[in-house]
């Protein structure tokens, strides 16, 4: 590996960094940033209708014929736009009732959303 970046295009925004921090310079202040790239490969994307935003439940249940059932979600790099309800707990994102199963959020971006982004609830 040689650390060398070779574009095939032009940047399409202005990002500036410094290997140390820039504190002493701007009042205490360190002016660098973590920049994450917002593209994914998967983008879940709600509609504004009425502050009713998308949700994106998982739970455990029991269906009726006594067979339980685990919720799992495991996603990596999803962008989840526009999603959860407006002025309630209803998250883009919900786990409700899910202590069984396995769940795994990773490397996702939940942006411009009408409520809460995620929303962790045991009962």
């Amino acid at each position: 590996m040689t650390g060398i970046l070779t574009l095939d295009r032009k940047i399409s925004f202005y990002h500036w960094g410094a290997p140390v921090s820039t504190g002493a310079q701007y009042n205490g202040v360190d002016m660098r940033a973590e920049v994450m790239l917002l593209s994914r490969n998967i983008k879940i994307q709600g509609n504004d209708t009425d502050a009713w935003g998308c949700q994106i439940v998982t739970s455990d249940f029991v269906e009726a014929n006594k067979e339980q059932r685990v919720g799992r979600t495991i996603m990596d790099n999803v962008e989840i736009y526009n999603c959860s309800q407006y002025d309630t707990w209803k998250a883009a994102i919900r786990f409700e009732a899910h202590k069984l199963g396995y769940s795994r959020i990773s490397n996702s971006a939940i942006h411009h959303g009408l409520g809460v982004a995620v929303n962790v609830i045991f009962s």
